[in-house]
């Protein structure tokens, strides 16, 4: 598992790969920010570095559910790497960022990969928030992809990439790691807002267009104005938002 935070006040952050016994990974991330000299612990590291905080830890078997089995089993059948569930189904070919292909039944019970959409669980969780101060902070963990090769590192928990927060927004994506590394996704919408002089669903839009390629991928964000913006271009991403003010929302098409 691997997971990163960000403040935007001075930028600082943290970051954890390569994890297996850290019940939660953002937290370990909040700590390596906070209370070590550095930006970012793996492997051994990071799990020495949250035995000696204190962090809680669990036997690997409690991450190792039935599903997740039934669908390593059907990428290492389809011999590939299943980005957050990705796998053809009933001729399918499209995608979800931490959402999967999706197909009506006879019953029309929506499913994902042959499973009800009610037990589906994405395995990218991303949040970003602005305080009343407009100060912005974002956060991002993931247990990767499915069937991934022993030491592949994704986006969630390098900065910029998957995860990036700064004086003017907040940014968390979600989808193909290697797609959103190459265009370092979360930078560049603060970059275009800096640079270009976007507003945040503008430059939301801008990356969502002319950064990923072939990619798929999604993101959210805020400004320190207050703005909420999301973009994804993939058939569905899973979102929430909520405001001081009572609001919420949840969706996951467009």
């Amino acid at each position: 598992m691997e997971a990163s935070i960000m403040d935007g006040r001075g930028r600082r952050c943290g970051a954890v790969s390569g994890l297996t016994t850290v019940k939660n990974p953002v937290s370990l991330a909040r700590l390596v920010m906070d209370n070590s000299p550095h930006s970012y612990l793996a492997f051994d590291g990071a799990e020495e570095f949250a035995r000696d905080q204190g962090v809680e830890l669990v036997d690997n078997s409690y991450f190792i559910t039935e599903e997740n089995i039934g669908m390593l089993k059907l990428a290492k059948e389809a011999n590939s790497i299943m980005f957050d569930y990705r796998v053809p189904l009933l001729a399918a070919d499209t995608c979800g960022a931490s959402a999967g292909p999706m197909v009506v039944t006879a019953d029309d019970a929506l499913q994902m990969n042959g499973l009800p959409i009610s037990i589906y669980a994405p395995e990218t969780v991303g949040c970003v928030v602005v305080d009343r101060n407009g100060w912005c902070a974002a956060a991002t963990s993931t247990g990767g992809l499915m069937n991934k090769m022993s030491g592949r590192i994704g986006d969630s928990p390098l900065i910029g990439a998957g995860t990036y927060a700064c004086n003017l927004c907040a940014v968390s994506c979600t989808g193909e790691g290697e797609a959103i590394i190459r265009s370092t996704l979360a930078r560049d919408v603060a970059a275009v807002m800096e640079y270009k002089g976007l507003g945040l669903q503008e430059a939301v839009h801008f990356v969502m267009k002319e950064r990923l390629d072939e990619g798929k991928a999604g993101l959210i964000a805020v400004s320190r104005n207050g703005d909420v913006a999301y973009g994804f271009n993939t058939n569905g991403m899973f979102r929430g938002c909520a405001t001081e003010d009572g609001f919420m929302e949840v969706g996951i098409w467009e």
